[in-house]
């Protein structure tokens, strides 16, 4: 059997076992729907900070004609950006309208406006915008008792994966409609705790945006009420208050610079030693983010696999497509399952170094020891507290620490 037979026939299997799943799946959700009427009394909507708003909190002193111009000058397209920041507002206003017709209380916060009390307030929590909108939103909810459903306002150019689907954009009461009558679901997400021990360990976490912000803007901080509440005397291990919905990332803030860690899956007795450009641990809600860029095919690689194993053989660029979809599709599993999986990019192998680990994986638990000299621990691409030399991560997930969504049928 040559390579591409058994591709193609893999394919195929795998194809029908998805389709299997996915009938399942919504077989499943249909069966457990949610009978109970559910009717917020007070309403927290985070709202996207859209590009556009952010370049004008940028330019003050620009008038709109000026701000256009600049913005064409360096080679953004400024139609999109105002066309995608009218559509965030028309929603927001939308769904303020239809709560005051529920006589529901009500609060708008967004980035620059975050404060842990609106979300100990609210009792769901309504972030509109993409889904880095709801990651946002999501990493200030620490219980699995507060529920969360996001609205995609922009489904014309974001694909919301964690958002409900782009029907319910174009029909705001419909929402509360079913949610009234019972009609919804709930998914119970896991999310990831991280635990930290070492020195430097309570020094004062960033939001990646104030990373990357240019001087004289304005400053997008993650609430950090916690920092205020520090010990005098510093216990040398800290829980993170905030949990990972997608993935949590370790390794050297240049890039361009090897990040050397030490790791240990599950309940392996020693630390095997990593070289690499960092390591990313995800949750089955990951699975279909960065977890999937990193171990995707493309259809260059598979036409050149297979041009080397039988340069002779033509394969249609449709089959190749399709092996493609069936294994980039695959590396998707479950939001709710336990396990998690980690991905070690770009490993660093030669004749005399050969790999300790493999590149990917499943397990339960990941400890993971920094030595790298400037590097940080993302969680969810947005809030960085420093991982440095000596520093020891624990990763693990918890059912209490669920992140409760709430989804509608489609």
């Amino acid at each position: 059997m040559t390579v591409y037979s058994y591709l193609s026939r893999t394919a195929r299997t795998l194809q029908l076992l998805q389709s299997h799943s996915t009938h399942a799946r919504k077989d499943l959700r249909t069966f457990v729907r949610n009978e109970s009427s559910f009717v917020p009394q007070r309403v927290l909507v985070v709202a996207k900070l859209s590009r556009y708003h952010f370049e004008r909190l940028r330019e003050p002193e620009l008038n709109e004609a000026q701000l256009r111009a600049k913005l064409i000058e360096r080679g953004s397209d400024y139609e999109i950006m105002l066309a995608s920041h009218l559509a965030t507002k028309a929603v927001e206003e939308q769904v303020t309208q239809v709560l005051r017709k529920m006589n529901v209380q009500y609060r708008i916060i967004n980035r620059t406006t975050l404060d842990q009390s609106h979300f100990t307030w609210a009792d769901l929590i309504l972030p509109i915008g993409g889904d880095g909108t709801f990651l946002l939103a999501s990493n200030l909810i620490f219980d699995d008792k507060k529920p969360i459903m996001g609205i995609n306002s922009y489904p014309e150019k974001s694909e919301g994966y964690l958002l409900l689907s782009e029907k319910y954009t174009r029909s705001i009461p419909e929402i509360f409609e079913k949610l009234k009558a019972g009609h919804y679901n709930v998914l119970m997400r896991r999310r990831i705790r991280t635990t930290l021990k070492g020195e430097g360990i309570w020094e004062a976490a960033f939001h990646m945006h104030e990373k990357g912000r240019v001087a004289g803007s304005e400053r997008f901080y993650v609430n950090l009420e916690f920092e205020s509440h520090k010990p005098t005397k510093l216990p040398t291990e800290r829980r993170l208050p905030w949990l990972a919905l997608n993935e949590v990332f370790m390794g050297e803030t240049l890039s361009a610079r090897t990040s050397s860690l030490l790791m240990k899956l599950d309940e392996e007795e020693r630390y095997r030693r990593v070289k690499s450009s960092g390591l990313c641990v995800s949750t089955g809600t990951g699975s279909t983010s960065w977890y999937k860029s990193i171990h995707s095919l493309s259809q260059q690689t598979v036409r050149e696999i297979l041009r080397l194993v039988d340069g002779k053989q033509q394969v249609a660029n449709g089959e190749i497509e399709r092996i493609c979809s069936t294994f980039n599709n695959s590396l998707q599993y479950n939001a709710e399952d336990s396990k998690l999986c980690y991905s070690i990019r770009d490993i660093i192998t030669t004749d005399a170094v050969p790999a300790l680990v493999p590149p990917r994986g499943f397990c339960k638990k990941v400890l993971v020891k920094s030595q790298c000299f400037d590097a940080g621990l993302v969680l969810d691409g947005g809030i960085a507290v420093p991982f440095n030399f000596g520093t020891t991560a624990k990763i693990e997930t918890f059912p209490e620490d669920s992140l409760r969504t709430i989804n509608l049928p489609d």
